[in-house]
Parts: C-alpha cells; sequence; structure tokens
C-alpha cells in the first residue's frame, strides 16, 4: 500500500491514493507527497563547520523567534503600532506546530458570544480557569481562589486580553475568524463543561474563516497572518535558528546570536526587545526524560521543537517553571516509531462500538473524554511491578465502527488496504493473540512491555460488561455519555452519508454494543503531546522573569516555549493556540514600549 506524507504537518496516510483534505491540519491534496523513504532527519545542523562571528548584521526594534500563532501575533501587534519586524524561524518553512493544528483558539467572551447573547461573566471564567488549571489549590472563598498572584494575574490577563487579540488582528485585516457551530446545531461547550465553575457556557472556541466563508484549520490561519506580515514590511527569515541572546553591561536584552543556514553565525541586534514565540521540547529526548511525568511517544509538534529556548533563557537567569508540563494527546505508537516528525496523534475516539483497555484488558477511563486529559492516564505507576500500569493502550473497536467511521483517523477507508498500526483477529482471543505478538515485535522500543497473562479473558469480560452498559444506556463505571462533551465533540454522526445513526431506541449514543462476531481490530496507543508547555516564567506583561521574579528587560515570551498560564488544564478547544494569540499581543503591545537600549 502507498503511504503519502502530508508537507505541511507530517501526518502519513495509507492508500491508495492521497485524502482530499488532510484530517490533522486541513491542507489541500497537493501538499500530500508520495513516501518512498519513511523517517525524519531532525538536525543536520553540525554538517558543515561553523563560520565566525562579526558584530550585529542586521537589526530591527523588535525580533521575534518562530513563526506560529504566538510570534505572529506578536509581530502585527508591534508592526501596527509602528515598529521595524524581523521574525527568524528555525526550520526551513514557517508556521511551527500552529500550521500542523486543528487551528482553533479559546477566546472567552467573544464578540460571537455576545452577538448570540450567550453570557460570559469574567469571574465564572476565572474560577472555571483555577479550579482545571490547579484543582488542588483552588479555593473559591480565598484571595486570588487560593493560587499564586502570578498565576492568577496570568489567567487573569487571559481572560481580559483574549477578545481584544482576536479582534485587533480582525481590525487591521489579519486574521478573519469564525465561531464553531457543533453537528448539533449549537455552539461548542468547553473541554470540562460539567464542572460547576464552567456553569456549561459555550462558544468560547473560535476558528480562522477561508475566503469561502467556511471554519478552517492551522493550515488557513497561519496562510492569513503571513499574508498580512509579508503585505506590512515584516521580515521572515527562515533556516534562522536562535543560539543565543544577547545583552548590555546592564543585563538588557540587546539581540540574538543566529546560525543562518546551518553553518554561519551572525548577530542580530534588538533596538527594543526581543519576544520569543517559539516552540516546546517535544523533540529533545533528553528534556522528555528528565522533565515528563512519563514516557511519551511522539505527538504532533513541529520537528524542529526541542526547547532552545530554555537554555538560553537559563544562561542569563530566567526563571524556569511548569517543566513538567505538556499538551497531550494520545498517539498511534507504532507511526511514532515509524515517522517520528510527522503528526501521529489520535485526537478522537470515533464512533461508538469502541474501548480503550490496558494491558490487563481493563478499560481505564471514559474513552469519550478529551484527548489532553485522555493521555493523561497513562502515567499510573505500579508499585509492585515496578512500572507504568498504562504506558500503552489498546483501542478495540469491530466491523461496524471501523465501515460507519471510516477515514476518521485512525479509521482508514473501505476501499483501502488494512493500514500496518491495525492490529486485527477473528475473535477476541485471536485479536489477543495478535496484540501479545505486535507487542514482542516492539519490545525493544517498549521496555518489553506485554499483556498480562489474564488479558484474553479480561478483555472477554470487559467488553461483556461494556456491551450491558450500552444496552441499558448507563456507563457504571465512567459516565461515558453523560456530559455534554461527550455526545456533542467527541461523538459525532457517521462519516458514511446517510447511515442511520443514532440507532433506534439508542438511550445513550455515545455507546453500542460490540459485535457478537469478528472481525476485532486495535490500535496501539500511547502518550504523546501537541507539545510540551513549560519553559521561562512570564509575568502578565509577557515579560520574561528572573529567578529573583523580576522581568528581564527587553524580553518577552508566549507560546509553548514559555510555562503556560493554563499549567496542565486544556480549558477548552484551542487551549494552546488561544494563550498564544492573547500573550503574543500582550507582549507586542509592551515590547514596543520598551526604551530604545544602548549596546
Amino acid at each position: 500500500m502507498k503511504k503519502w506524507i502530508c508537507t505541511v504537518c507530517g501526518y502519513v496516510h495509507e492508500g491508495a491514493e492521497p485524502p482530499e483534505k488532510c484530517p490533522m491540519c486541513g491542507a489541500p491534496k497537493e501538499k500530500f507527497q508520495l513516501l518512498v523513504h519513511p523517517g525524519h532527519d531532525t538536525d543536520g545542523l553540525n554538517s558543515s563547520p561553523l563560520t565566525g562571528v562579526s558584530s550585529f548584521n542586521d537589526e530591527a526594534e523588535i525580533l521575534i523567534v518562530g513563526s506560529g500563532a504566538a510570534a505572529f501575533s506578536a509581530a502585527i501587534t508591534a508592526r501596527k503600532q509602528g515598529a521595524s519586524i524581523i521574525m527568524l524561524e528555525k526550520a526551513s518553512a514557517i508556521g511551527g506546530t500552529t500550521i500542523r493544528s486543528g487551528g482553533g483558539y479559546w477566546t472567552p467572551n467573544n464578540r460571537f458570544q455576545r452577538e448570540r447573547r450567550i453570557e460570559d461573566k469574567k469571574d465564572d471564567a476565572l474560577r472555571y480557569m483555577a479550579r482545571y488549571s490547579y484543582p488542588h489549590l483552588y479555593n473559591p472563598k480565598a484571595p486570588r481562589l487560593g493560587i499564586p498572584q502570578n498565576e492568577y494575574e496570568l489567567i487573569e490577563a487571559m481572560v481580559d486580553n483574549a477578545s481584544e487579540a482576536v479582534e485587533f488582528l480582525a481590525e487591521c485585516g489579519a486574521l478573519s475568524s469564525i465561531q464553531e457551530i457543533n453537528w448539533t446545531g449549537k455552539p461548542q461547550v468547553d473541554y470540562m463543561d460539567h464542572l460547576p465553575e464552567n456553569k456549561g457556557v459555550r462558544g468560547r472556541v473560535l476558528y480562522s474563516k477561508n475566503p469561502e466563508g467556511k471554519l478552517s484549520y492551522g493550515f488557513e490561519l497561519v496562510r492569513q497572518l503571513e499574508a498580512w506580515a509579508k503585505a506590512n514590511g515584516i521580515t521572515i527569515m527562515t533556516d534562522h535558528q536562535v543560539i543565543r541572546i544577547l545583552q548590555n553591561d546592564r543585563k538588557e536584552v540587546v539581540g540574538l546570536e543566529v546560525v543562518r543556514g546551518r553553518k554561519e553565525i551572525i548577530r542580530f541586534r534588538a533596538n527594543r526587545a526581543v519576544i520569543f514565540g517559539s516552540g516546546g521540547y517535544s523533540h529533545n529526548p533528553e528534556l522528555m526524560l528528565h522533565f515528563q511525568r512519563g514516557p511519551h511517544f511522539g505527538g504532533c509538534s513541529a520537528p524542529t521543537n526541542t526547547g532552545d529556548f530554555i537554555t538560553m533563557a537559563m544562561e542569563i537567569g530566567a526563571k524556569i517553571g511548569n517543566m513538567a508540563g505538556a499538551f497531550r494527546a494520545e498517539s498511534i505508537l507504532e507511526n511514532v516509531l515509524a515517522y517520528p516528525g510527522g503528526s501521529n496523534n489520535v485526537f478522537y475516539i470515533p464512533g461508538d462500538s469502541v474501548i480503550e483497555v490496558n494491558r490487563y484488558g481493563q478499560r481505564i477511563m471514559d474513552e469519550k473524554r478529551n484527548y489532553s486529559d485522555r493521555a493523561m492516564t497513562h502515567f499510573v505507576w505500579d508499585p509492585q511491578r515496578a512500572e507504568w500500569t498504562n504506558m500503552l493502550v489498546f483501542m478495540i473497536y469491530d466491523r461496524r465502527t471501523a465501515e460507519l467511521w471510516q477515514g476518521f483517523p485512525p479509521y482508514p477507508l473501505q476501499s483501502d488496504a488494512l493500514p500496518s498500526y491495525i492490529v486485527s483477529g477473528s475473535t477476541l482471543e485471536e485479536l489477543a493473540q495478535a496484540l501479545a505478538q505486535r507487542l514482542s515485535g516492539l519490545a525493544e522500543h517498549t521496555g518489553g512491555f506485554e499483556l498480562a497473562p489474564d488479558f484474553p479473558v479480561n478483555l472477554k469480560n470487559t467488553v461483556t460488561r461494556f456491551n450491558a452498559f450500552a444496552k441499558n444506556g448507563k456507563d457504571e463505571d465512567f459516565q461515558r455519555g453523560d456530559y455534554a462533551y461527550d455526545r456533542e465533540w467527541t461523538t459525532f454522526p457517521p462519516t458514511v452519508p446517510g447511515a442511520p445513526w443514532p440507532p433506534e431506541g439508542s438511550r445513550n449514543y455515545c455507546m453500542y454494543p460490540l459485535s457478537d462476531q469478528g472481525p476485532y481490530y486495535a490500535v496501539i496507543l500511547s502518550a504523546g503531546t501537541l507539545d510540551t508547555n513549560g519553559g521561562p516564567v512570564i509575568d502578565s506583561r509577557a515579560q520574561i522573569l528572573d529567578v529573583r521574579g523580576n522581568p528581564i528587560p527587553g524580553l518577552y515570551g508566549a507560546g509553548n516555549c514559555i510555562a503556560s498560564p493554563t499549567a496542565n488544564a486544556y480549558w477548552g478547544a484551542g487551549s494552546t493556540i488561544g494563550p498564544a494569540l492573547t500573550f503574543g499581543h500582550i507582549a507586542g503591545i509592551n515590547a514596543v514600549a520598551e526604551p530604545v537600549k544602548s549596546i
């Protein structure tokens, strides 16, 4: 079977032809190329000797590192105020992780909500965000809701400035937005809509609107931002890897040292400020090993996201925070091993006759929960066996789900051959045997992870128990389908036009009994990242703080390269790009107000 790779986001499609549109980033069919040599070259920086450093080679009032949502928001905001801008991108193409994403941006109290008369009170939003991000500290009766001052001020800045940032980009013609209306005809709910603090507020997620007036993904979002930047005199330089932050004798940031074209070191002067809007460290194995809370395998972030800003900021005394944090989603393990730089996440578990089980053949979650929180269940530690119990889990489904939701990842079109990452068996016993054999072949990559001896028996019992829940309409173990998020976000009509669904008489359309007859299928899933979200700590003005908690003059940050204001929460769809646009905007405003600094 042919394998096609999206040249925008790295998603790999197996089939006779590439899809009409990339299901990950929305790029059109022509952006796919036939994949001849699987694999990924992540570096090559040292392929040529580095030459020497001279004085400053170029200058601008504001230097911006990166070219995703945070970087473009900062650049456009600063440029609109008259500042000269140079954007420095490490990769050979712009867009960062944003261009590989679904492209939504979480925006509380946006104008679309107000137009629909959806009340989104500031105090309610703050309580929801604080409760979700810091559940162990949250106290609704305490000052600042029980969380530290800087953390509170960051989420308050998000609520106060998110809608303003989006409207600013709209008014200057840089970004046209649209509110998502889901398949039930309603604006979308947040990912923890059922928490009392959330109050079921709808409509906070926005997307870019394409020229045809339709909702679009990250590819279109970056296209619009880039078009404005180029039309308004912002210089964008690709293949420019920043390696050092330069300061004067007063410890003010005055420039950057950069590797150009992977072979030459040059210097850029920042007359007023430097803003980092670059990526996290998902593709830095050393940092992933030493800082993350458990094993991760791949994800969807840009392959150039190796945590460069963390090292550079620490060199000049920056405070570091949230280093165990990440925006997460489960990954298809075998795709990660074959295509480590690709987009290998499974954001939704499509269908109704589908479950996830661990090595013991037992369900561990409501499979319809959001991708970031679902991935957190992989970090359960077994104190007797000294291992990660749920390091790998198994998505089990039947022919019915495979046919009805065909073409929605990870399910292939029925006209295509079965992709290599799908394991099958004519019975549940055969499926268990096939999984055991597949895991044996992957042992060198997983520390010898294997199924428990009672997996086959437990799997049959788990399916029987789940089927009873599906018939009765009540998931007594994990409450699947009890929440609006389950019913509207991750459960949706089949991809087959006209297919009868929901089933007549269904008491809970999020569940349907797995068939009594095979074939059955499985996909091996691991924890992965959208990207990490720890790094230098910012204040509410997006200034980078030093180890004493004081702003480093002339240095700002936004996006996945900083200690995220969200901590480990995923407030709703677009909780990565929403804060990136917002704090990029805040950084742009304040950076322009910086005084000109002497060398």
